[in-house]
This record gives structure tokens, sequence and C-alpha cells, in this order.
């Protein structure tokens, strides 16, 4: 069975289910005190004793605080202002699993997400049975374990006044780690770092480059927000069991960091530390891990030229599935193919099979590229690929044709980058229309995007998108909302879908249709407000309730 990375698979993979399968029990709640919901149909306030189901975001409010008992034994305990999804949770050995049965342990799984604030977590049965069936998902990159003991925390503005932090003090943002027993990987796109027992990492937003550090970060100095326990006293303080042992890599007393434990072993270093440049250097060393595993010193810093793009497409009936198809992805260098134009001839994205998304090259082949268009302000491309024969080689080397004599490939690119843009964590915008191609169906017919709105609500991690289409005689409307980034399992900069009021309107009558889109924002470049992204590549795809008429397109959107 092909498998991609999950850091690097991103699918829209919306077949239009008629029915959802009840939620399966994850977990209980230990305890929680303050503000503690389960944001579900309908949403809950969690005491002590209620069930914790798959899909649950557990949400925490200022000053509260719970600890969650998994199905596999796992504990995990969510600091104040914390937002932690259960994305995935099955444990074959467990009684108490809701829904249908488990057969054999190659089912277990174990998904979190981290979308805001931080958890300390001990890993249960799934992680020490095999540690690849357990993952923890962040807007970053995608933490794995080795039987482990550990502290993540996610900091977007918000741990200026965390317990610790000097008073006055600015944490910059990004993820922070901590490893108390154990090991654990970090990996993205653009390295792996692996921590043991009393080592922690610093993960920025803007570069994603995972760092080492030689010291605790100041927001794990005070480790409260992160204590298991099995009290709460009056005033609502984890107290710990008498015989807790302190937290490796920290003094119970002073509050400072111990040396971590010489048994466990130290990943070897011979990087040249030494900084010729004439500044100052960092209070503390960077290192982190390059692409060919070895160890490197980050620390005076140089960014290589960029070369990556995230690229969106959408098409109709694509391969063996018939439903309309909208992807994004991350193209790094050497995924992609551009003409002398600049516009995309070749790239990677997925494709649907019956079993599910595949990573597949897509290749313009005898194909031409039409609808062509460029924002010199966003920096946004966008085309469509009409006629002749596109080809599509899949990860297992089979190579399959897309006929485009009667529909398009139609794409959006984002400009080049080196580090992914840098998301703001509040605030809403509403974007304008700037470029798109024209939409085509299935039939081999081209029509107009007559408007086209689209709005982001950074503080709740949402989107909103309107189409009015005319094609063919008939006039397609459609309202719709996404996900921003680990609200959806996406990357930061990612989002998806889905259009849940489609109308299709010609002489014969009105009737109604669905449809789906995904997309990405760019870095602000020269917009009038640099604290939102610049731009917004989207692609959609719609169809009608019978599936026979599809009708794809993609916009670009600037001017928030």
């Amino acid at each position: 069975m092909n498998k991609h990375p999950v850091s690097r698979l991103f699918a829209l993979a919306l077949l239009f289910a008629t029915g959802n399968a009840p939620a399966q029990d994850a977990g209980t709640v230990l305890f929680a005190t303050g503000s503690v919901t389960a944001e579900r149909q309908p949403a809950v306030s969690l005491e002590k004793g209620d069930a914790i189901l798959a899909e649950d975001f557990v949400i925490t409010g200022d000053a509260s605080r719970a600890q969650l008992l998994m199905i596999d034994d796992a504990k995990i305990a969510i600091r104040p202002n914390s937002r932690v999804q259960i994305g995935e949770y099955v444990y074959a050995s467990s009684e108490s699993t809701a829904g249908p049965a488990v057969v054999t342990s190659d089912d277990n799984s174990s998904v979190l997400n981290l979308v805001k604030g931080g958890f300390r977590t001990i890993t249960g049965a799934i992680g020490r049975e095999d540690p690849s069936d357990y993952e923890v998902r962040t807007a970053v990159g995608v933490l794995g374990i080795r039987g482990t003991d550990f502290a993540a925390l996610l900091c977007s503005g918000d741990c200026d006044t965390a317990p610790g932090v000097t008073p006055g003090a600015t944490v910059p943002d990004g993820l922070y780690l901590m490893v108390l027993d154990g090991s654990i990987a970090f990996s993205n796109e653009i390295a792996t770092l692996v921590l043991v027992a009393g080592e922690y990492a610093y993960i920025p937003f803007d570069t994603r480059q995972p760092a080492r550090l030689d010291e605790a970060p100041p927001v794990f100095i005070d480790d409260s927000d992160f204590r298991f326990g099995d009290d709460l006293d009056d005033d609502g303080i984890v107290d710990p069991p008498d015989d807790a042992v302190p937290p490796t890599g920290f003094d119970a007393a002073l509050g400072t960091r111990r040396a971590p434990d010489s048994s466990a072993q130290q990943p070897a270093s011979d990087a040249d530390t030494s900084d010729d440049t004439g500044r100052e250097p960092p209070a503390q060393q960077i290192r982190g891990i390059g692409s060919d595993g070895n160890e490197v010193d980050l620390t005076p810093g140089g960014l290589p030229d960029p070369q990556n793009r995230t690229i969106g497409f959408s098409t109709g009936p694509l391969g063996l599935v018939d439903t309309v198809w909208s992807f994004v992805s991350d193209n790094l260098s050497g995924e992609y193919q551009l003409d002398g134009n600049n516009n995309v001839t070749s790239f990677t994205g997925g494709f649907p099979l019956r079993s599910g998304p595949d990573t597949a090259t897509f290749d313009i082949g005898s194909s031409a590229n039409v609808d062509t268009g460029f924002d010199s302000v966003t920096v946004l491309r966008w085309g469509r690929w009409a006629g002749g024969m596109a080809s599509i080689t899949l990860s297992d080397g089979t190579v399959t044709g897309q006929d485009l004599g009667t529909q398009s490939i139609h794409w959006v690119s984002s400009p080049q980058w080196t580090a992914a843009p840098a998301m703001p964590i509040a605030g809403t915008a509403s974007y304008t229309l700037i470029g798109n191609t024209s939409p085509t169906d299935n039939f081999g017919n081209t029509g107009v995007l007559g408007a086209a709105t689209f709005d982001a609500d950074f503080t709740n991690m949402l989107v909103d998108s309107t189409l009015v289409i005319d094609i063919n005689g008939a006039s397609w409307t459609a309202a719709g909302q996404g996900s921003i980034g680990a609200a959806a399992q996406l990357p930061a900069h990612l989002f998806q879908g889905i259009y849940n009021n489609v109308t299709i309107t010609d002489p014969t009558g009105t009737a109604i249709g669905s449809g789906s889109f995904s997309g990405f924002f760019s870095d602000s470049g020269p917009a009038s407000d640099p604290t939102f992204p610049g731009g917004v590549g989207l692609t959609f795809s719609l169809q009608d309730q019978g599936g026979t008429v599809s009708v794809s397109g993609a916009a670009a959107f600037g001017n928030p």
C-alpha cells in the first residue's frame, strides 16, 4: 500500500457521502476546572467522568484545565486557552470503544491536532505497541513518538503571560517542544528533528525550520499548566500525587533546568558554530537537521533561494471516481515545472482512487495552457489546461491519461517561497476578485464567472466563499464555508471547504447541487494592510444533484 507523509498530502477528498458514522468513544475526562467544552454537534460542557469522542475539539478557557484518560490509558493534560482536536482514536484492545467492532491491532490509531495552546501527554498502549500509529499534527509539522512523555505549546501572540515568562517579555510565535521521557521526532517539509529526555525545540511560524534549544524556553520553566495529578484543591490547582517524581529536566524546588539523563542517547553534533559575521551571537545556539539527516548549525542563519510553490487545481470527473475534485498542496523544488511564461505545466497533487486519494504527478502532455493570467501585486498566476491529453503518473509508477477535450484542469499558483507565509491569529478580512479562469463543464462548454467573494475569519479559522457562474444557458450560484490550517488538518496557510448551498437555474426551473473548494493564502507583499496575507488562490468544483454536469474553475483574490 502506498503511503505519502501526512505533512505533504493535503487532500480535499469530499465525495459527498450520504451519511456519517457515530463518533467513537476516545476517552474520559479525569478532571476539568474552569471552562472546558467539547466542540461537537451539539457542543457540551465537560465535567469529570464525561466521555471524549473521536473528532471532538476540546477547548479550555482562561484559567481552565483538563486532564483526559484515553482508551489506551494515555493521559493528556491540556493547559488554559487551548484547542486540541482528538482527530482519530481507535484501540483494538479497548472494550469501551463504541461503534463498529475493531478487529486487529493494525487498525490502532491516535491522531491529535494541536490548533491552539498546549498540552502534555504520556503515551499509552497505541504509542508503545507501534509508534507509527501515533501522531500529533500542528500548523508547522507533525510529531511522532518513541514511548514518550512530552509537552507541546503553540504560541500565537498569547504566551507572553504564560507561567515562567518574565513580565514584559515577548515570547516569539511558534511551536515549543519539551521531552520528559523517551523521545519524539518532529518532521515537516524542511527537516526532521529528534529530541530525547531533557531536550527542547522551537519551530517558528515564518521559517518553519526546526531548531534545538540548549536550555528550557521560558514557557516551560514553570510547568504548572502541564502537571498531571489526581486531585484539585479548592483553588482549582492540580495537586500531584505524594510519590510524584519531578519531571526530567526540571528542579522542582528551583524551577530551573537540570542536565539531561546521561544515559539517554544524545544526537552527535559536528556543526561549525563559529560566527565570523561580526554580529552579536544569539543567546542560544540554534541547530537543526538538514535534508540529508545531518545536524547543522543554523545560528548565523541564511535562507536558501525561494523555490517552492503552492499549487491548487480543480477539474470535473477525474480517474475512476465520478466526482468533482479540488485539491491544494505545497510543491517543493523539482515537483513542478513552468513554461517560459512561468505558467504551470507540471505539478504534484492528489488523484482520487476508490481506496482514497493518491499522490500523482500531473503533466500538461498534449494539452495547452489557456486563460492564463498574472497579478503583479500578489504575484499569483492562474490558467487551465484544455484540449489534447494530460498525462498523470501515480505514486506506484502507473501512467494514465486524462482526456481534456470536453473538460479542463484549472490551476492557480502562489509566488515562490522559502518559508510558508506567516498567518495572523486574529481579525477578519474580505478579499476582492482580481482574476480567474473561465469556468468549464464536462461537456465542453465555457462559461463566465460573474461574481465571487472570499472572506476570512482568522480568529475562528474559517473562510466563506460565494460564486455566480453563467454557463450553457444556466446560472449556478454557490455559497459555502471552510476551515483554515490546523482546523482542517492542513498547514497554516491552506484551507478547504464545501459549498452546501448550490442552486442551478435554467429555463426549465431550479435544481440543487453540491461542491467543494480548496486553496491557499500567500505573503502580504505590497498589500495595503500587511497584517493579513496579501493574496488568495482558490479552485472550485460544482456538480448537479445527479452528478451529470460538473463545473470547475480557478480564481485569485487580493486587496484584503
